[in-house]
């Protein structure tokens, strides 16, 4: 077993099978979820739940946030009962979620007042990477921070790429989702008029899968079914180009087409904000 004592704030679709990696990797894992389902999940596989945040903390080397909103990331690395307030000297956070460059860099102050190093770390290629072991993670901070945690990250992920300071890793991941969306929104609209021509998605899509066309939902039409974040990510790339004193239509444009797509998929309204 190593040494790196990990600890994973979010037991959801995407934090299950991440911990279940790491953890058949070798690595004491406790995790935190309010949601206990998931908890219990983690704890079959050998993890250890934990009533908090602060308890995950007080037990870990290495701390994996990866909550859907930036309230939720907030919430557990500086709330009473967070991270930061038991967390040790030196510890190593790594903020897992999709949030904002500027939120990202907000929470990295906060923890360099209390020695705690910080990692902005998205990962890409959904739950469908994190079953199958092969995420991508886009990393800003402190390259020596980064290689304390890589062995970790390389136990549920296949690429790891180091992007810059603070923040740049959000940045890398909204670009990464602006570019899915686009082409998930194209998806649909190619294919409703194929449909609408006598061509059906089911024989056209396999043969797309060869051509120029070839997208990433494309390859994964079954599971995109499930986008609840598609309208966030949007989002934060407008407000990203509102910072940098850019005007983005297509960004704005993506940010409108998504919520029917989202509505067709069963995505609740909280989510369409």
């Amino acid at each position: 077993m190593s040494d790196i004592k990990v600890g994973f704030i979010g037991a959801g679709r995407m934090g299950r099978p991440m911990c279940r990696h790491i953890l058949a990797a070798g690595y004491d894992v406790s995790v935190y979820d309010p949601v206990e389902v998931g908890v219990r999940e983690v704890e079959s596989h050998g993890g250890t739940g934990r009533a908090s945040p602060a308890e995950v903390a007080a037990n870990s080397d290495v701390i994996f946030v990866i909550p859907g909103f930036f309230e939720e990331v907030e919430a557990a690395i500086c709330g009473d009962d967070g991270i930061l307030s038991s967390a040790r000297a030196g510890a190593v956070i790594v903020v897992s979620s999709t949030i904002k460059p500027t939120e990202a860099e907000t929470l990295a102050a906060r923890c360099q007042e209390r020695n705690v190093a910080f990692l902005d770390a998205p990962v890409c290629q959904g739950e469908i990477g994190a079953q199958g072991g092969y995420l991508l993670w886009l990393v800003g901070g402190d390259e020596a921070d980064l290689e304390r945690v890589r062995p970790v990250m390389e136990a549920c992920g296949t690429d790891i790429h180091h992007l810059g300071k603070i923040g740049t890793g959000m940045v890398g991941k909204a670009i990464n989702n602006m570019l899915l969306w686009a082409a998930l929104a194209a998806d649909h609209e190619a294919l409703a008029i194929a449909e609408k021509h006598g061509v059906s998605h089911e024989r056209l899509i396999p043969a797309l899968l060869k051509s120029s066309g070839k997208n990433w939902p494309l390859e994964n039409w079954a599971d995109m079914n499930k986008i609840p974040w598609a309208h966030k990510d949007m989002q934060i790339v407008l407000e990203m180009g509102d910072r940098a004193g850019m005007t983005l239509p297509l960004a704005a444009l993506l940010r409108e087409q998504v919520k029917p797509i989202m509505r067709a998929a069963g995505t609740p309204e909280e989510f369409i904000r």
